[in-house]
């Protein structure tokens, strides 16, 4: 699992095919709050769920697709 901080930037897989740039806000008992980069929109997910690179998100959800 990648170690973030607040204020790193990370990216998600959101229904399991978008890849969303986030920002960390804020992590505490293995959740983390994030805001989503161009909107006052956020939420909080298990840390687990985040990926440190646009290429790692992809490639998950890239698998997601062809597993429907």
């Amino acid at each position: 699992m990648a170690n973030f901080k607040a204020g790193d930037i990370a990216w998600i897989v959101e229904s399991t095919i978008f890849v969303k740039e986030v920002e960390i806000v804020n992590i505490r008992g293995g959740f983390v709050t994030l805001r989503f980069k161009g909107s006052s929109g956020g939420m909080r997910v298990r840390e687990s769920r985040l990926y440190k690179t646009k290429e790692e998100a992809e490639k998950v959800a890239n698998s997601n697709k062809r597993s429907e």
